[in-house]
């Protein structure tokens, strides 16, 4: 990876967030998002590997993260990647806690980049599976809080009980801390390989 001014370098000069970073981090934020959703799509065909979603996208959606790092290294863009995707979350019906998740693993990831002028790519990794953990995290919470009313939210929302109540298993179980920590692991392999694909075919696009 490249040194500490890579980052750093990028954000000086720019000031603070102008529109057009706003346009990158709404349209980069939402294409992540509908990376996750993808892979959501295809694992939900099976409630007991439905939780590993986060793990499996994050390995395709480092790549996105990583280039909106980039190509907005300012403080607070994170923040706002994750208020408007979490919105777009909620919009499309998931469960409260879900959204709420988003918005923190957004607040998450600024907190891991840090200041601008003192970002570096191998704090994107970290960066990008703290906002996955959040984002797991925040789809489960509801099923640590009670399990037995999610499984019944899963049927107001046209889901069978079985298979709501295979999902709740899923996590209050072994499986639980296993996807938990696969959704960690996602996160860093896939930020890494975002910084990776950055360096080979983004970077004389300029960040």
């Amino acid at each position: 990876m490249k040194g500490k001014a890579t980052i750093g370098a990028a954000s000086q000069g720019r000031g603070g967030l102008n529109p057009k970073d706003l346009v990158y981090i709404a349209a980069f934020g939402v294409l992540m998002f509908a990376v996750f959703m993808g892979f959501s799509i295809v694992f939900s065909v099976n409630p007991h590997i439905s939780w590993f979603t986060h793990a499996v996208g994050a390995l395709f959606a480092g790549t996105v993260f990583a280039y909106l790092a980039r190509r907005v290294p300012k403080r607070g863009a994170m923040a706002i990647m994750g208020l408007i995707v979490g919105a777009v979350g909620f919009l499309m019906g998931m469960f409260w806690t879900g959204p709420v998740g988003i918005v923190v693993g957004g607040v998450a990831a600024d907190l891991v980049l840090g200041a601008p002028d003192s970002r570096t790519d191998a704090k994107i990794p970290p960066a990008f599976a703290a906002f996955t953990f959040c984002f797991w995290f925040g789809m489960i919470s509801l099923i640590l809080m009670n399990g037995e009313a999610y499984a019944e939210m899963c049927v107001s929302a046209g889901m069978t009980y079985e298979y709501g109540r295979a999902l709740v298993d899923s996590i209050m179980g072994p499986m639980g801390v296993v996807t938990g920590i696969a959704t960690i692991a996602g996160g860093l392999i896939g930020g890494f390989a975002g910084v990776k694909a950055f360096e080979k075919h983004f970077a004389k696009l300029g960040a």
